[in-house]
């Protein structure tokens, strides 16, 4: 018997990854990750929260994959600019970081300032003896 139109969307959805599950699969901490592609894939998602904890993610690996992170800087940036969006100081801090690793200082200054409190001038590291 075929499937009605309401029939196969709930078709689809029973095949489709559950999101809670993808993104834990992608925010997973496996040593020696080669890529951060799961993580950055987050960021296209609707949901705020998973874009936070891809950020969170990010901001811990952005030294090993600033490199990746790079083509993903026009929606971080956009983050940043939503005045809605809850983790708008992560984004500018991720982004600062991407920047600095570019040698793009002016950049950098830019988003670390906007990056508040988690600007932390006490953490002692070649990024913010720099900036």
């Amino acid at each position: 018997r075929p499937l009605g139109p309401s029939s196969r969307a709930r078709a689809r959805r029973a095949r489709r990854p559950d999101a809670a599950m993808a993104a834990a699969v992608a925010l997973a901490r496996p040593a020696g990750a080669a890529s951060a592609a799961g993580v950055l894939s987050l960021l296209e998602e609707q949901e705020n929260q998973l874009r936070v904890a891809a950020l969170e993610r990010l901001n811990e690996v952005v030294d090993q994959f600033w490199h990746e992170i790079a083509d993903y800087l026009t929606d971080i940036e956009s983050l940043y600019e939503d005045a809605s969006f809850p983790g708008r100081q992560l984004a500018a801090l991720v982004a600062s970081k991407v920047f600095y690793h570019l040698e793009e200082y002016e950049d950098a200054l830019r988003l670390a300032l906007g990056a508040g409190q988690l600007f932390d001038l006490s953490h002692r590291s070649e990024y913010v003896e720099k900036i």
